[in-house]
């Protein structure tokens, strides 16, 4: 009787060993593949989505995300569209409408302030926010707002209204405390108004309204042009023009109508008029040029308002 060599069972034994060594090895070296395929995909989608919702801001936004939310601190960003799709003309209401931080109101009796009306970002006055035009500083009104016991009692600020709206190009709001780099005329913030530099292309905006009470008549025409200069230059015209009929929502004083009851018939009615002004002839002109001279670059921007 033929015994069993226990080196033939042996050797089996290892062999057997090996192929499911083999095997797990291979198993694993798939599995790692897929993980690696699955993990890449994942990526490339995660850059995809990073990509596309970068500029996404959900949490306070009223309108569609413009926020650029990789900045350090809050900056908003609004396009010239943001402008053209809304109904007003002044500057300082459009603002008012897209971005939450500022604010300004309609002064009815307040003398000068009625024309410059005073700005607020972030509740504060209006010579605390750094206006910039083409990043350059812009100069602050002839008016020294006086009144109302707000926060722009005793400012200074800049005069928006004199910027059409259909020469910019994009705003951009810091919507925060900016004095350790600008100064401390940026307490409240930064606004940044760039013009449009296009060498070729127009706009033409026409724009007409009233109130239901029936007063208020208003209407405006704007336009824009770029044109080239040079090889690498441009000169951008804008302009605008506007006419507004005065408003009155106002009623009889009782001082007045104290006088009137004693017999005085020479008070006008009513005594003091609270509404809009007459404005007429608002004429509003910029133009916005660049070139370069060989290693010199020459640039700038002109107003007459």
């Amino acid at each position: 009787m033929l015994k069993p060599n226990p080196l033939y069972r042996l050797s089996r034994l290892t062999a057997l060993l090996l192929q499911v060594v083999a095997l797990q090895a291979l198993a694993q070296q798939t599995d790692s593949r897929e993980d690696q395929a699955q993990s890449g995909k994942q990526e490339k989608e995660s850059e995809l989505l990073e990509v596309i919702t970068e500029e996404i801001v959900v949490i306070g936004s009223r309108a569609k995300p413009r926020s650029v939310t990789r900045s350090m601190v809050p900056v908003d960003v609004m396009s010239s569209q943001d402008f053209s799709s809304q109904g007003d003309t002044d500057l300082s209401n459009l603002l008012r409408t897209l971005a939450p931080s500022y604010n300004v109101n309609t002064q009815p009796i307040s003398d000068a302030s009625t024309i410059v009306r005073p700005l607020s970002l972030r509740n504060l006055a209006p010579d605390h926010t750094l206006v910039l035009v083409n990043g350059k500083r812009r100069h602050r009104a002839a008016v020294i707002h006086w009144g109302g016991g707000g926060p722009a009692t005793g400012a200074q600020g800049p005069d928006l209204s004199v910027i059409p709206a259909i020469a910019l190009r994009q705003v951009e709001v810091l919507r925060d405390g900016a004095s350790a780099q600008y100064g401390s005329d940026a307490i409240a913030g930064v606004m940044n108004f760039q013009l449009k530099d296009a060498r070729q292309g127009g706009t033409v905006e026409l724009r007409t309204g009233a109130y239901t009470a029936g007063d208020g008549e208003s209407w405006s025409a704007a336009g824009n042009l770029g044109l080239p200069w040079g090889q690498f230059g441009f000169l951008n015209l804008s302009g605008e023009f506007t006419t507004s009929k005065p408003t009155d929502r106002s009623v009889q004083r009782a001082d007045a109508t104290a006088l009137i009851s004693r017999g005085n018939t020479n008070v006008r009615h009513p005594a003091q008029i609270w509404g809009s002004p007459d404005i007429d002839d608002d004429v509003k002109l910029w133009a916005n040029f660049g070139n370069v001279f060989g290693s010199t670059q020459f640039y700038g921007h002109a107003n007459y308002a």
